[in-house]
């Protein structure tokens, strides 16, 4: 019987409540020990739910700090990493050519498959980013994104493979129940509007656009209420501008939270005013749960896998607010329903898409000698 490869994923953002953590755990949790054995090199110290995932498949976990301030030293005990654990293929996530770092060590280390995966469509740091493209495609082997738009951004004229972020479909299913105890829990009354929006709070995903944006809603909808799920560097600033704009009362800052299908049940309208995004799990989780979205112009049109979303430009507030406010109620049970086998259909369930990236892990390794 053949060895399980060998495979270290590498996360380039804090191990946490975002986008790409979620996605890598949620494969992670499906790989197949008897073909695949993942490590996890993490920036920060992961929670033990994560260590016992990655060690369920017979992986270790590493913690190395230091990948920006400290570059060279990161790159250093990386590659020796790789060497010692005999790896075959380092997957690494994230969003720019500074992947380069992660396909060095790789490449310093022995793994024949350098497999960066591209998670978004812009970055932060772009003077770095155009410096290292060059060394970033000679490195690599076999490029990934999330989207189709993802792809285009960090490979133009480049071939890549889209693989669907993926969720466990099931799990979001809208239900009535979990509608009626969320509702009453949060002390909602049952005509009030809710709208919800989930994220980190940061520049990307534009809460404070958001909050402008609800004041005009309540305006049109005075029985709204607004759920902020997340954490995050500008949340203070954020609920400091609730205040001052005289919405506070009808907006809740929840912070982190688990039970998101709950919270997606609850609600009337999802909301997602991002300046850009790769292609959010959060919106497909919406669209499982039947829920309408009123979403930015700026996310990739391949996230709306159904019609519950309506996109908006982010331009003006007022443009914003009034597709939130038209949003139209829907059967959420039977939107729940055909919008799961449509997330199915569409590659997005994470059981199919393990066994995706399990096989493209084979035929890269066997294309590599």
């Amino acid at each position: 019987m053949a060895k399980p490869l060998r495979v270290m994923m590498v996360l380039t953002v804090r191990h946490g409540k975002n986008g790409i953590a979620y996605c890598v755990m949620n494969y992670l949790s499906r790989m197949d020990p008897a073909r695949v054995s993942c490590d996890l090199v993490c920036l920060n110290e992961p929670d033990e739910n994560a260590r016992a995932i990655v060690e369920r498949t017979g992986g270790r976990v590493f913690v190395l700090p230091g990948r920006n301030r400290h570059p060279l030293a990161y790159i250093r005990a990386l590659t020796k990493i790789i060497r010692a654990r005999k790896i075959e293929i380092v997957h690494a996530h994230g969003n720019s050519a500074t992947l380069a770092a992660e396909l060095l060590a790789a490449k310093r280390g022995g793994a024949m498959v350098r497999m960066p995966h591209s998670h978004n469509t812009t970055c932060n740091m772009k003077t770095v980013d155009k410096l290292l493209r060059g060394a970033f495609y000679r490195l690599s082997t076999h490029n990934i994104a999330c989207s189709a738009a993802a792809g285009a951004w960090l490979y133009p004229k480049h071939p890549y493979t889209v693989l669907n972020n993926a969720i466990d479909t099931p799990r979001f299913r809208f239900s009535e129940e979990l509608r009626v105890q969320t509702r009453e829990q949060l002390g909602f009354l049952p005509e009030e509007r809710v709208f919800l929006h989930i994220g980190a709070f940061n520049e990307q995903k534009n809460q404070a656009f958001l909050l402008e944006a609800f004041r005009e809603t309540l305006e049109l909808l005075p029985q709204s209420r607004l759920l902020l799920v997340g954490d995050g560097a500008r949340r203070a600033s954020c609920e400091a501008r609730a205040e001052a704009l005289g919405i506070s009362k009808r907006v809740l800052f929840l912070g982190l939270r688990e039970d998101i299908p709950a919270l997606l049940s609850a609600a009337d309208v999802f909301v997602l005013p991002s300046l850009h995004e790769g292609l959010p799990l959060t919106l497909v989780e919406a669209q499982c749960a039947g829920l309408p979205s009123a979403v930015s112009d700026r996310v990739t049109r391949e996230s709306a896998l159904t019609n519950l979303v309506s996109f908006a430009p982010i331009e003006r507030a007022e443009a914003f607010a009034s597709v939130m406010a038209k949003t139209e109620k829907t059967d959420r049970a039977l939107a729940s329903q055909e919008a799961i086998a449509r997330a199915v259909e569409a590659g997005y369930d994470v059981a199919q898409n393990a066994d995706a990236l399990m096989r493209l892990y084979e035929t890269a390794v066997q294309a590599r000698g």
